[in-house]
């Protein structure tokens, strides 16, 4: 079995790139290859024996770029924690698609996303007590870098309520 790194180092050779690609664009022969990429007979025969090696290409009845090998590939990368285990199935629906390994890497643009961001947010405060400023940010670093703008946001949304420098959860 290919792991994933050695099939990006393989991919990472412009000429094995265009091979492949080739390939996966339905070419079937070294001429074909070789018409499609641009490429010199020759330079195609020179890569596609990496390709053919690590299982990338097949031979058969025509090259065919094996799925088998990339399927067997991606199951060997590491896991990325999307979402938040603590969130309902409906606000995970949304909270995958922008909350990886329990960093916010960026905020929806639609304000119902947008909303269940900051409600899944909003509930690391606890709503029996206040927070000092730096509190609230110590709290939002956890999520996302920029703490003014998030904080900004949940007080916009009345997820958190601010009164002189204090900050609770109405």
């Amino acid at each position: 079995m290919t792991d994933p790194a050695t099939l990006v180092g393989l991919l990472a050779n412009e000429d094995r790139l265009r091979v492949f690609a080739a390939v996966a664009l339905g070419a079937r022969t070294v001429d074909e290859i070789a018409a499609r990429s641009g490429m010199d007979v020759t330079d195609v025969q020179a890569a596609l024996p990496r390709l053919v090696g690590a299982g990338l290409v097949t031979q058969g009845d025509g090259l065919h770029v094996s799925l088998d090998v990339l399927r067997a590939a991606a199951l060997l990368r590491p896991e990325r924690e999307r979402g938040a285990a603590d969130a309902t199935p409906d606000e995970q629906r949304v909270l995958r698609n922008f909350v990886v390994d329990g960093r916010l890497v960026r905020l929806p643009a639609r304000h119902a996303q947008k909303r269940v961001v900051l409600g899944y947010v909003a509930r690391r405060f606890d709503g029996s007590r206040s927070y000092e400023e730096g509190e609230v940010n110590e709290v939002l670093r956890d999520f996302h870098d920029d703490t003014a703008s998030l904080r900004r946001y949940l007080v916009d949304e009345g997820l958190l309520e601010r009164e002189a420098g204090v900050y609770r959860r109405p």
